[in-house]
Order: structure tokens, then C-alpha cells, then sequence
């Protein structure tokens, strides 16, 4: 997995460890739940040739118990389909996002034809785990799809034996992963960040590298886990 790449290793202290810890929580929650739906949609496709929209009920069981819960992180999940792997619609959005407390499924123009087709072959959250076979963190970026407000959303590759048959997600507020994350951020008392495989700012206790900022200097910085992600010292 590609991270930021830093001019030298970030040296970890018990603070940083805290950070480390809740940043796993957070993005753990959002790829865990897109890890099941991709695993249940992948079982669908496996066990038939001829796959409806119908057959993926599934999904909707797996995430509207996710986007309920009060305690929950996620604002969005569900599956987008790879053009032409259903047997009755080139195009589709199995998605659901939060609104007013309840799931309610994403609706959107999947016919080719219309003058509001949402052509999502070539975003970041589709394409890339489609083009590397890896998970992938799109964004800080305005969802004016979704969510309306500054996403990260979490994707990751289904498969069906070794066939690409779409993506697996979950969508989380950049204010809900700020509201867990900077607590501890501002506790390290050092100038940190935590920032994506682009080089691009998710959330930092610098007022000067805000959310969506592009860091043009490497900095030393520490790889989290096996994330697309980075704790880098901007000090």
C-alpha cells in the first residue's frame, strides 16, 4: 500500500500512539463495513452468471444497521456496480446514505442517455481500486452527491473469483472524523497531520494546513498500519 512519502521516519511517542490508535478506530469502522458488503456482493456474483438488481437485498442488511446506529461513523455505504455485470441495468448504485435518521437509498441517473447520468467510471473512489485491486481514501472533497459537506470515502475492489465486478464503500463526514481524531491530535502538543497517499492534508493541529491542503515539502512521517494514510511532523 503507497503512502505519503516522507524525507525520514516520524519517531512514534505515547501521544502519537493515542492518534494512531483512534485514527485506526475511525477508518477500521468505514473499511470494515465496505470489506463486508464487497464480501457478500463478491458471494452473489459467485454463486450465479445472470446477477439482478434484486439478488443484492444483501447489501441493504449489511448497512442500514451501520448508518442507524447512534454511535456510528458512517454517513453512506453500499456497492456500485461495474458497467454491464447485471443482467438488467448497465449502470447502478446499490447506496444508501443517512437522512433524518434513517437509510434511504442514494438515486441517481444511471441511464447513459440522460442529461443527468452520473458517470462514475472514472472518480477516484471507483477507478482506482478498479485500475490497483487495492482499498482506497478518496478525499477531503464536497460530496454534493451524498453527503453535501466535506467526505472521505473509503473503497475498496469486489471481486468474483479473480473478475472486477464494482467497488464496496462507506462515506464519513471529515467533521465526524475531526470530532474523533483532534482531541488527541491537539493532546500530542507537536505540529502533526494525518495525510493520504496524495500528499493531501485529511486533519492536522496546524491552522496553517487545514483539511484538503497539498503538502509540497516532505516532512518526516510514520505509514499507519497498512492505510493510505500518514502521520507526518509538519514541525
Amino acid at each position: 500500500m503507497s503512502s505519503y512519502e516522507g524525507t525520514a521516519a516520524l519517531t512514534l511517542d505515547a501521544g502519537l500512539e493515542v492518534v494512531l490508535d483512534v485514527v485506526e478506530s475511525v477508518v477500521g469502522e468505514a473499511f470494515g463495513l465496505a470489506d463486508r458488503v464487497a464480501s457478500s456482493v463478491g458471494e452473489v456474483f459467485a454463486d450465479g452468471d445472470s446477477v439482478r438488481r434484486g439478488d443484492l437485498t444483501g447489501v441493504a442488511d449489511l448497512v442500514h444497521p451501520a448508518l442507524t446506529d447512534p454511535d456510528g461513523r458512517v454517513q453512506g455505504a453500499g456497492f456500485v456496480a461495474a458497467v454491464d455485470v447485471l443482467a438488467d441495468s448497465r449502470w447502478w448504485l446499490e447506496w444508501f446514505m443517512l437522512s433524518n435518521g434513517s437509510a434511504e437509498r442514494l438515486v441517481v441517473d444511471t441511464d447513459p442517455r440522460g442529461e443527468n447520468f452520473y458517470d462514475y467510471g472514472s472518480l477516484p473512489w471507483y477507478d482506482v481500486p478498479r485500475t490497483t485491486g487495492r482499498r482506497h481514501i478518496t478525499g477531503p472533497y464536497v460530496d454534493y452527491l451524498c453527503t453535501d459537506d466535506y467526505t472521505l470515502t473509503f473503497t475498496v475492489p469486489v471481486l468474483a473469483g479473480e473478475r472486477f465486478v464494482g467497488v464496496a464503500g462507506a462515506d464519513v463526514r471529515v467533521f465526524t472524523f475531526e470530532k474523533a481524531v483532534l482531541p488527541c491530535l491537539r493532546a500530542t502538543r507537536r505540529t502533526v497531520a494525518i495525510v493520504n497517499d496524495q500528499g493531501r492534508v485529511v486533519l492536522s493541529n496546524s491552522a496553517r494546513h487545514v483539511s484538503g491542503t497539498l503538502l509540497r515539502t516532505p516532512y518526516a512521517s510514520y505509514p499507519i498500519d497498512d492505510l493510505p494514510l500518514s502521520l507526518v511532523d509538519l514541525s
